[in-house]
């Protein structure tokens, strides 16, 4: 299942005096891998999966253009984002079973590194939080997601995939299968994949669109 999510800020073309709401759009698609079809058209084709180092050099290059990316350090033998020194540190790469999984941390790490002040200023981030409380259990889910889709730019996705699944099992079930977070913190991954990848979201689009016609 695909779940696709976004908000539609206020239309400004509208001419009303009633304030305007931001609107919420929910729609889920259930997909199939190519490879799980059979009887296909001869003109639809199986890709083969990228090589491995093209795969990790798409990982490097997406913490090499990250906007405004946090000091990566390997000083110590553990995974963690400190939000007061603003900085990431790794172990080093030969401790992982496989480099796959020394970047799908990285992500991870990556996306906390987004709710910084400086960045998204995300509330779960910027506030202090108790280990099990529902905004770390919220941060938490918003950090294995946003790797998640960061897995799946880079090409590394499969490999990785059982054991995100399994880290984001056990924060919905501390959030107590509250879908709503779920949502929530679906969105926040998107925004600070976003960000991480550069791209501007739809909402920062019609902002612009706005200031433009305002202009």
């Amino acid at each position: 299942m695909i779940v696709f999510w976004k908000r539609l800020p206020p239309d400004p073309s509208k001419n009303t005096t009633e304030p305007q709401q931001v609107k919420s759009v929910l729609r889920y698609y259930f997909v199939f891998n190519i490879a799980q079809i059979d009887d296909l058209p001869e003109v639809v084709t199986i890709p083969h999966p990228p090589e491995t180092i093209n795969q990790l050099n798409a990982c490097d290059e997406i913490i090499e253009c990250m906007p405004n990316c946090p000091v990566i350090k390997h000083a110590k033998q553990k995974a963690y984002y400190d939000p007061i020194k603003d900085y990431i540190n790794m172990p080093k790469q030969g401790s992982f079973i496989t480099p796959e999984s020394y970047y799908c941390a990285l992500f991870h790490e990556l996306i906390h590194s987004t709710g910084h002040q400086a960045r998204l200023n995300r509330k779960e981030i910027v506030e202090p939080n108790k280990f099990g409380s529902e905004p770390y259990s919220i941060e938490e889910l918003t950090a294995e997601i946003g790797a998640c889709y960061l897995n799946s730019v880079s090409g590394i996705i499969n490999k990785e995939f059982d054991n995100s699944v399994a880290y984001i099992q056990g924060w919905i079930k501390a959030l107590k299968d509250d879908k709503r977070m779920i949502v929530y913190a679906s969105g926040q991954a998107q925004r600070a994949t976003d960000y991480i990848l550069n791209i501007q979201s739809y909402s920062e689009i019609e902002a612009d669109k706005v200031e433009v016609e305002l202009v």
